[in-house]
């Protein structure tokens, strides 16, 4: 039989158990959100397989634009400005990319979105900040964007790994090609 002593213990322990918890917890957040070690695997499926680290794609060469997207209720994010890896670099880690191809860009919570080769290279529609209005635009790159305005990206947009469309100039595009929590690019082939 339990004694008053005996549940006041108890419940002083799985206090203390829960404060420590929190503790670290809080203590790993604030780790990964100064840029430390951050645990993430990217597979990258061609003509060969090859798993890549968060910090091995951070120390590939990287781009850098500006970028934005809008919902399917017309919610604008952005336009950030974006840095990551392209993705036809990832791409050719692989065998690369041709016009016969086209790239599947999976999510660890199982979204994925297939992107034709021209849109690889930069063919979308764009869209104009104030009017939503479709509008030309320069140069598009497709990114594995890991840093938003000089930041890593919350789990909310996406962390550690997200595509981005970019440009040099300020632009949007539609937001179901912004994949978030990528963990997988495989090339199709179609011939």
């Amino acid at each position: 039989m339990r004694t008053r002593e005996d549940t006041r213990f108890r419940k002083l322990i799985s206090i203390l158990i829960i404060t420590l918890m929190y503790i670290a917890l809080t203590l790993t957040a604030c780790a990964h959100s100064e840029g430390e070690y951050i645990e993430w695997n990217l597979t990258l499926v061609g003509e060969e397989e090859l798993v890549l680290s968060y910090d091995e794609i951070k120390a590939l060469p990287f781009h850098e634009g500006l970028g934005g997207f809008f919902t399917t209720v017309g919610i604008v994010n952005g336009p950030y400005e974006a840095k990551g890896v392209l993705l036809e670099d990832l791409c050719d880690l692989v065998g690369g990319i041709t016009s016969s191809d086209a790239v599947r860009v999976s999510a660890a919570d199982g979204y994925s979105m297939v992107f034709s080769y021209h849109q690889i290279r930069g063919n979308f529609i764009t869209y104009d900040l104030k009017t939503m209005k479709e509008v030309p635009h320069g140069e598009l790159k497709v990114i594995l964007m890991y840093e938003r305005d000089g930041s890593s990206l919350s789990q909310e947009d996406g962390r550690p790994l997200r595509i981005a469309i970019v440009s040099s100039d300020e632009l949007l595009t539609e937001g179901h090609y912004w994949v978030k929590w990528v963990d997988k690019i495989e090339i199709l082939n179609f011939e």
